[in-house]
């Protein structure tokens, strides 16, 4: 009986992945980052993700509010995943409030992508949504642990945040031993993911998941600690309808439905008089690093998501979206990095034509000006020769 219900378990694991993935695989490839991308842009889920993108190739410093913004840095790892690779590290302070007033900490966010099966040699495939919903050592746990160790100073905090198979390897890591002995695991937060380890992990952890997304329920918690496994999810119903492809890819990613979270993935409210769900993050994009996870490797590449098309490009390419009926005006105009970027480049024009001028208009006077001071100068030399005349002519008629 129990390697009945073992096998149906892992036939769903199997199923719920393939079913979603050509969602996430599209998700992936509307970034202008790099490979052989298409820019297709159909949601505004897109533009979230591509906003974000922009924002970490120009090092900006942002503050992640809430868990819809932190679904997005997670996803951000779809960008480019043949080179960059699902891993990013991001340098950054947590401020939040407790029963002792308010407290602030430097910390390190970890963000893991899911499964991606159209790429070659990352280990983030079925073999581990498999093993990690088993809760078996796999190869992407193992580097997000080498890409930690790589990057992080020992004695650090540490938040951990993952999509799906990413929730799924950020629970084992919190619960990996030399991670808990060598750094201080504050927060966990999972976006479509299922319960994992869930007696030894480290620091609170809050699971996500819409109401129509089965995906936070595969994996062997739902054998041998079923409670645990439907009673810890946080559930909002994004209206999808049982459509569970489509809630486990979009809605995360939705302020309207995951809003009311933190950055860590507690629900705000008040206990005691205290404010919950407070966690808010103030982030250094300069400091993401992206990581590489590989097959047969110990040991992780760090490396960066490149821009592949200017600003401007890449808001014609929003308006041509706008255009062919994908997202609204309202939409697109949430966004405006992309709109202030391209009009930056128009006035940094203007400036420089006003600087040109400019200069012509003070070479002009200056022109002028010496014209001036030459003429006088004429004036001045020649009547002193005048008067000497004059004196001159005035003596002889004396004579």
């Amino acid at each position: 009986m129990r390697k009945r219900v073992l096998r149906m378990l892992a036939t769903a694991l199997v199923a719920s992945t393939v079913l979603v993935n050509p969602m996430v695989s599209e998700a992936g490839s509307i970034l202008p980052a790099g490979g052989d991308t298409n820019y297709i842009l159909h949601t505004e889920t897109d533009f979230k993700i591509m906003d974000m993108v922009y924002k970490m190739q120009n090092g900006e410093t942002v503050t992640i509010e809430n868990a819809a913004q932190m679904a997005t840095l997670t996803k951000v790892g779809y960008a480019d995943y043949q080179t960059a690779g699902p891993i990013s590290i991001t340098e950054g302070r947590m401020t939040y409030n407790t029963y002792w007033g308010s407290e602030d900490k430097e910390v390190y966010v970890v963000a893991l992508s899911g499964t991606e099966t159209i790429v070659e040699n990352q280990t983030t495939t079925v073999k581990e949504d498999l093993l990690s919903g088993f809760e078996l050592s796999n190869e992407y746990a193992t580097n997000v642990k080498n890409a930690i160790i790589d990057r992080i100073p020992a004695g650090s905090n540490i938040i951990l945040a993952g999509h799906s198979l990413g929730g799924m390897v950020a629970q084992q890591v919190a619960a990996d031993k030399y991670v808990k002995d060598n750094y201080e695991v504050l927060n966990t937060v999972t976006f479509g993911s299922p319960l994992i380890k869930g007696f030894t992990r480290e620091g609170m952890v809050k699971r996500l998941g819409d109401s129509s997304d089965k995906n936070t329920f595969y994996s062997i918690s739902s054998v041998l600690n079923i409670v645990w496994q439907y009673a810890g999810v946080n559930h909002e119903d994004g209206g999808y309808n049982g459509d569970s492809p489509a809630a486990h890819c979009d809605s995360y990613l939705r302020e309207d439905v995951w809003g009311s979270y933190d950055c860590a993935g507690e629900k705000r409210g008040s206990i005691c008089g205290i404010e919950t769900g407070s966690r808010m993050l103030t982030l250094n994009f300069a400091t993401t690093s992206f990581y590489t996870s590989l097959y047969g490797t110990t040991a992780v590449a760090r490396t960066s998501i490149l821009p592949k098309k200017t600003p401007a490009e890449c808001y014609d390419l929003a308006k041509a979206a706008v255009a062919d009926g994908y997202i609204t005006e309202d939409v697109l105009a949430k966004f405006t990095t992309f709109a202030q970027d391209n009009d930056a480049d128009s006035v940094e024009t203007e400036v420089i034509d006003t600087m040109e001028s400019d200069a012509e208009l003070v070479e002009a006077d200056t022109t002028e000006n010496d014209s001036i001071e030459d003429a006088n100068l004429i004036e001045e030399v020649i009547n002193p020769e005048l008067d000497e005349a004059t004196v001159v002519d005035t003596e002889a008629v004396v004579e």
